[in-house]
């Protein structure tokens, strides 16, 4: 029971995550998504350690979705410059 209610509270967020995983011009920092990449892989070891085994599974794709935004999304998009001269 357990397993169950905590991979679905662990898949609720994976939708949440699609709109900066979609959109070209989000911008999430680093250090955000790299935190969360490894407080979420500390989640996964501990509910292994308890025998659990859907939610370290849905948790490693959540973990892997945070990762996505890490190497894809934590550069600022280019913008082009406001004024003509570029200043």
């Amino acid at each position: 029971m357990w397993d169950l209610l905590v991979t679905l509270g662990t898949v609720s967020f994976i939708p949440g995550l699609m709109p900066t995983v979609l959109s070209r011009r989000t911008y999430i920092p680093r250090v955000t998504s790299a935190v969360s990449v490894f407080g979420l892989l500390v989640i996964i070891v501990g509910l292994i350690g308890s025998g659990l085994v859907l939610a370290p599974i849905v948790t490693g794709a959540s973990a892997a979705v945070w990762a996505f935004i890490f190497l894809f999304r934590g550069t600022p998009p280019h913008h082009p410059p406001l004024t003509p001269g570029g200043e």
